[in-house]
């Protein structure tokens, strides 16, 4: 499947529900966006744990690498080379950090959570109104143009999510989006998992190692 086919898959699905009523159109879009949200939440939220796991497993890798100059643990350990490591490494932690700091993680996804919140509220109003009998045209559209208001209301007060966040939400859905294949499912994991986990574990898995090629040259 070439990149433009697998393109236009991705967007069948959505394809629908916009070529129906106006209504049924907001209806798509408040699922998805809240679904989508709630997506951006799980991902802040597991990006901020790892964050401060491997930034307090880095420290802890400088410390012990510290303590080998002070206790002179092994005669052939070039000391200066494993002190010049150990302040380059610092410096790194330090910038890192502030970055990491600087993301506001935790905030992000409590926000997005709350958007989730808020949007459901709306598409729970939605749902009340779809099953009054027999509405009039005129109904549908004042109830669907307030909705409107408001749907765009609350997006105005929080943080766009990603392309992930929507990729995620479609394939925890697969019953209603049966146009993901399994190579675009994978695609999502893999995508997923260096958003999420990739940068840590490179941070937890190769400072030690880097550490130990140091000492012994």
């Amino acid at each position: 499947m070439s990149k433009q086919e697998e393109t236009k898959s991705i967007f069948a699905g959505s394809k629908q529900y916009l070529e129906k009523s106006f209504l049924e159109e907001l209806n798509y879009k408040i699922w998805s966006t809240k679904g989508a949200r709630f997506e951006a939440d799980k991902r802040l939220t597991i990006i901020s744990k790892m964050s401060n796991i491997s930034l307090s497993i880095l420290s802890a890798y400088l410390i012990i690498a510290g303590l080998i100059s002070v206790y002179n643990i092994h005669s052939a350990i070039n000391l200066d080379l494993i002190n010049y490591v150990v302040t380059a490494l610092s410096i790194i932690l330090l910038v890192l950090s502030q970055h990491e700091n600087s993301q506001n993680y935790y905030l992000r996804a409590k926000d997005f959570h709350n958007c989730g919140l808020e949007l459901s509220v709306l598409y729970n109003k939605l749902r009340a109104f779809k099953t009054l009998e027999n509405p009039t045209e005129e109904d549908k559209n004042s109830f669907a143009k307030k909705l409107a208001k408001e749907y765009q209301a609350i997006l105005s007060k929080y943080e766009n999510h990603i392309a992930i966040d929507y990729d995620n939400f479609k394939a925890s859905h697969t019953e209603y989006f049966k146009e993901l294949t399994e190579k675009q499912l994978k695609r999502i994991k893999r995508k997923n998992f260096w958003l999420r986990y990739g940068w840590y574990t490179l941070i937890i898995s190769f400072t030690p190692i880097l550490i130990i090629i140091v000492c012994f040259i």
